[in-house]
């Protein structure tokens, strides 16, 4: 108990001590590049015309149908919390675009806030904003944020359930918070349903999961004390069978897991998924490695087997699927458009991927190794869960894939600093200089390259136009779901 108390005290101490300018650097950002977009009523690229044609059109509906939404069927392949709390305000104050592109900016605001207050005291002022830069500056995330869209509220609840497992302690907390944030998600995009994985493992290790040294020993220590951990993990999916629950129910409205309009839209599965992930992950990892490298070269000395099989399992993973560049199968834009470019070996495999998932495959390894053993397996299984329940969709998209590792970046490098600190014996002497630089270069590099990225699509992207009628592989007229007062009805 005096343990726990002195714990207490010191996280109090810290949070008092953490200082708030590294957040308001990071939303301030955010907020400098897309109110500009957001006042002069810029429309174009992919966000812009997910939003004038599903999302917009949702919204409004809502709004028309007030106090009775009809949620049976509308315009988005998501569940529709977002689009029913945007609807307040464009049924009360206004349905301007600009006016609820702004009220939908807030949950980038709440997402940014959230990252970089608990990177802060865990790496530092300085390297929490460079850590925090990186989902702004990603095409995916200002997009969601600049325009009529529900990534940034999903993913916002998505951050907030891996904060909850990884509090150090299993309790009410994990159990009610855990189970509430799971709620919410899900009723804003179902198919995070697989986040509930994160809170099942937290419950699984419980407090304190201390196992005994080596790989497999560390293996057979989750499975100490069978009846505690089951005890735990049942008590923690009696908190999720809300979500479950709520996820059942749409499914019984819909007649399936989206919407009607949508049932036949992209459907099915993609191998390549896993693989494609990996090389995301090898890429973002080279930036990160100042925080990964040390418990990386601790693996080659101690555990080179490890790491052997870790880029074996990448290499199988981008070798048995195709790889290779397909609209058709769903393998296009982001990084297939390098994989397109790039030298392809029996018509069936890329080369670009058979290089970058090992790559990819090593680098979670090392970032894995340099955390505590309870974070390691809470992380590791949200990656599968989030990996499986990714791959069950036709398009292998990196704007399904890219907020989500950019985050779990930043949760490894973080825990990485932490464990360092607590654990001086394993990590030597402390960091050399090149590698303190490294940990603020690394991620700033990356923010410069994705803010490119960024700002290179906003620029060459065509402009929107009106609202489409009918959408190729979609049965439906979207007409059919418009709302029936639609100011942009009328410069058709």
């Amino acid at each position: 108990m005096q343990h726990a108390d002195m714990s207490t005290a010191r996280q109090t101490d810290a949070a008092t001590r953490t200082p708030w300018w590294p957040v308001l650097a990071v939303v301030g950002a955010f907020l400098a590049a897309a109110l500009p977009l957001i006042g002069s009523g810029f429309e174009r690229g992919r966000g812009a015309f997910d939003q004038v044609h599903y999302h917009e059109p949702a919204v409004l509906r809502f709004a028309e149908q007030f106090p009775r939404p009809d949620v049976s069927d509308y315009l988005s392949a998501t569940t529709p919390a977002y689009h029913l709390i945007l609807a307040v305000p464009a049924r009360a104050v206004s349905d301007d675009p600009g006016f609820l592109r702004l009220v939908g900016a807030l949950f980038t605001v709440a997402l940014l806030v959230l990252l970089t207050r608990w990177l802060t005291p865990r790496v530092g002022p300085w390297p929490a904003v460079a850590m925090g830069l990186s989902l702004p500056a990603s095409l995916y995330v200002f997009s969601a944020g600049a325009f009529i869209l529900p990534d940034n509220m999903a993913w916002t609840g998505v951050l907030a359930i891996l904060l909850i497992a990884l509090r150090p302690r299993f309790d009410r907390v994990t159990l009610l918070a855990g189970g509430g944030v799971l709620l919410a998600l899900v009723l804003t995009r179902q198919n995070h349903l697989w986040a509930a994985g994160a809170l099942l493992a937290a419950a699984w290790l419980g407090s304190a999961f201390r196992p005994r040294p080596g790989p497999l020993a560390e293996i057979h220590s989750l499975f100490d004390a069978p009846a505690e951990r089951l005890g735990r993990t049942g008590l923690m999916a009696l908190c999720l069978l809300p979500a479950f629950g709520a996820v059942a129910a749409f499914v019984a409205v819909w007649g399936g897991l989206t919407v009607p309009i949508y049932h036949d839209y992209m459907q099915g599965v993609n191998p390549a998924t896993p693989a494609f992930i990996l090389a995301q992950i090898g890429v973002i990892g080279v930036f990160h490695a100042g925080y990964w490298l040390r418990p990386g070269l601790d693996l080659l000395r101690e555990r080179r087997a490890l790491l052997l099989l870790a880029a074996l399992g990448g290499l199988l993973l981008a070798a048995v699927p195709p790889t290779t560049y397909s609209v058709e199968a769903g393998r296009y834009s982001g990084l297939w458009n390098a994989v397109r470019a790039a030298p392809v070996l029996f018509g069936h495999s890329s080369t670009l991927l058979l290089v970058l998932a090992p790559v990819g495959a090593v680098t979670l390894a090392a970032w894995l190794a340099g955390v505590g053993p309870r974070a390691r397996w809470i992380l590791l299984g949200t990656l599968f869960g989030f990996t499986l329940a990714v791959s069950m969709t036709l398009n292998a998209w990196q704007r399904y894939h890219e907020p989500m590792l950019l985050m779990n970046a930043a949760l490894l490098s973080a825990l990485c600093a932490v464990r360092e600190r607590e654990r001086p014996d394993r990590a030597g002497p402390p960091a050399p200089a090149m590698l303190r630089r490294a940990r603020l270069a690394g991620p700033l590099l990356l923010v410069a390259l994705l803010g490119a990225i960024n700002l290179n699509e906003h620029r060459r992207a065509e402009p929107v136009g009106p609202p489409l009628e009918r959408k190729e592989g979609i049965e439906r007229p979207l007409r059919d779901l418009w709302p029936d007062n639609w100011r942009r009805l009328e410069s058709r």
